[in-house]
């Protein structure tokens, strides 16, 4: 009787992204991108080997050399394209715009943004629309190195928003007591006429490059056939506080 052929194992080099994939102890790591990734091995015919919780740089480092095999949850950035290659697999979420808790300010248009004093993250990978209209008004424009960092200029009141990723700056709140009800989110949603996409990465020096357009094809089916939006929604976790003052109602002209 013929020995069945092993399947290749493929190395995934993971940090703790809260919400989308976590570490706890030393269990497995869970989350919607744990479901996504290990669906992704089944159909395309590989089995998943977890690194243990590393931090972002490291992965990134460990892909460039062929060390680690994948990635998820990643915006394209040109840096990143030149070492791996990129799947889009789901539709990114919008960044936030953060105003302090006693401002009292109705903000739900790009226009209301172009007399803020504005504050962003330095490389973090904006919306190129986004970052071409700081761009216009630089002179109202700060970037800083994190975004705890943008947190407390906007305590301080030195600037008057805070544009930031939705869910890593809910998580930086959270594990801050000091910034607990201190900020809401401004009713201004950053929807532009060109989708974004987060993307799973495969190391352009990866032994098992030759999985490359099975890869790239079995993602492709999971999106269209709403596996992706499926597991994301099962996996969903029970929501947390966010910590935030709740966001004021339109004012009508008559009030």
């Amino acid at each position: 009787m013929q020995s069945e052929v092993p399947k290749p194992e493929l190395r995934w080099c993971l940090d703790h992204f809260p919400r989308f994939h976590e570490f706890h102890g030393r269990n497995k790591p869970i989350g919607p991108s744990v479901a996504v990734m290990e669906e992704l091995a089944q159909r395309a015919g590989f089995t998943l080997e977890y690194s243990a919780r590393t931090p972002l740089a490291r992965c990134f480092r460990q892909i460039e050399n062929g060390d680690s095999d994948l990635m998820i949850n990643l915006n394209f950035t040109p840096e990143r394209a030149e070492m791996m290659h990129l799947f889009p697999y789901n539709e990114t979420i919008a960044e936030t715009l953060y105003l302090r808790g006693d401002d009292s300010r109705f903000i739900d248009q790009l226009s209301q943004l172009t007399p803020l004093i504005l504050v962003t993250v330095r490389n973090y990978s904006y919306n190129p629309t986004l970052m071409a209209l700081m761009k216009d008004q630089s002179q109202h424009h700060i970037e800083v190195d994190s975004i705890a960092a943008g947190f407390e200029l906007l305590l301080k009141k030195r600037v008057d928003g805070l544009i930031v990723p939705t869910q890593s700056s809910l998580e930086v709140i959270r594990n801050q007591p000091k910034l607990h009800y201190q900020f809401r989110k401004a009713n201004l949603t950053f929807k532009f006429a060109t989708k974004r996409f987060i993307n799973i990465g495969l190391s352009k020096k990866s032994k098992h490059l030759y999985l490359k357009e099975k890869v790239k094809q079995t993602v492709a089916e999971m999106m269209a056939d709403g596996t992706v939006q499926r597991l994301y929604g099962v996996h969903q976790h029970v929501q947390e506080p966010t910590y935030l003052l709740a966001e004021p109602t339109r004012r009508r002209p008559s009030d």
